[in-house]
């Protein structure tokens, strides 16, 4: 039997999956199952002892769930634990192996995205391991709304102690035919390689326009030749029509777009959640509907406009989001994310 080399960091209140490897290299096939055995973790095995059968000369691999309990408090002691193997028919031993936990927070992975410049819907996503360990992580995005499509070049990265690497992220976000142009998000997450099952690491939100495929000035110029074709049929037919603006009132004139007043964003920052502005009244009575549910349930938010913070990359209409900042660090956010993981599912890191 072999456990990970690297010690094992488990987050209070979070199920954190450990494989053991087994290996037969004698005798008969053998049908074993997999339990933790006695000691001071061995009460944080959640769920039945897992099973294998390996045949003669060969290797599986099964996953213990460990959870230590959420009011464990953090240790960054190494605690040993000790895992064994029984046959299955008969429960005598068949193996034996030790490991080392901790109770520690996710690896703490820091970054930044930002707009390329000169390149439209392509952002470049900073991560940096500030922790003394390696750390492997997997790389996810999706566009909000859910129209088109968007990659990230690398999808994994092994991070040494204070490395650092630079993530592609490309959005193809689908073009409405004409109109207007339409805000889009896309959302980024960080999470950690050995255990996918965890909140994300890290999370960034970048914002774009997607523009029309047909231009409003070339929707006016055939409107307009339209127009002038209608004019001149009437003309030639001698048909008199009133004059157009014959008793109608005057109208009113375009009242001018508010302004949005700058709001200040201090990371790393806790991103709850992401509302498009949209409607008559830009989404924000929904947004705020949000807002007020929260915090009927005690959870502290803020609603910030992204048009009014860079630190939220901003751009075009934009859109609501509910987020808590003032953290001191990245473990804190974490932490907050973790208190509310039942009211705020879609809770993150982002830094």
């Amino acid at each position: 039997m072999t456990l990970p080399a690297t010690p094992v960091a488990l987050a209070p209140g979070v199920p954190t999956r450990v494989p053991v490897e087994l290996s037969n290299p004698y005798g008969p096939e053998v049908s074993v199952r997999v339990l933790m055995a006695r000691g001071r973790a061995a009460g944080w095995a959640v769920g039945e002892p897992v099973g294998a059968t390996i045949e003669p000369g060969g290797t599986a691999t099964v996953e213990l769930l460990l959870q230590a309990p959420a009011d464990q408090p953090l240790n960054a002691s190494l605690v040993p634990f000790s895992v064994a193997a029984q046959e299955w028919s008969t429960g005598e031993p068949a193996g034996y192996a030790t490991g080392l936990l901790t109770v520690a927070l996710p690896v703490p992975i820091t970054g930044a995205m930002v707009k390329r410049a000169g390149q439209a819907h392509v952002y470049d996503l900073r991560l940096v391991n500030e922790s003394s360990r390696p750390a492997g992580v997997r790389i996810s995005t999706k566009l909000d709304p859910p129209l088109g499509t968007s990659s990230v070049e690398p999808g994994a990265a092994q991070l040494e102690p204070g490395g650092s690497v630079t993530v592609a992220v490309k959005a193809k976000p689908a073009r409405p035919p004409f109109g207007s142009a339409k805000p889009y998000a896309v959302v980024v997450e960080v999470k950690d390689a050995a255990d996918l099952e965890r909140p994300p690491l890290l999370s960034e939100v970048g914002t774009g326009v997607r523009r029309p495929r047909v231009a409003n000035w070339v929707a006016a110029t055939v409107a307009i030749a339209l127009a002038l074709g209608a004019t001149a049929a009437v003309f030639f037919s001698g048909v008199q029509l009133p004059t157009p603006g014959r008793n109608r009132t005057q109208a009113a004139t375009p009242a001018a777009l508010p302004t949005v007043a700058p709001v200040t964003v201090t990371k790393p920052y806790a991103l709850v959640d992401v509302l498009s502005q949209s409607g008559a009244d830009n989404g924000q009575a929904a947004a705020e509907a949000a807002r007020a549910k929260l915090a009927a349930q005690g959870m502290p938010v803020r609603l910030v406009d992204s048009r009014a913070s860079d630190v939220l990359a901003g751009q075009g209409p934009g859109f609501w989001v509910l987020l808590q900042d003032g953290f001191a660090s990245t473990e804190a956010v974490t932490a907050f994310c973790t208190q509310w993981r039942s009211v705020a599912p879609k809770c993150r890191v982002t830094a």
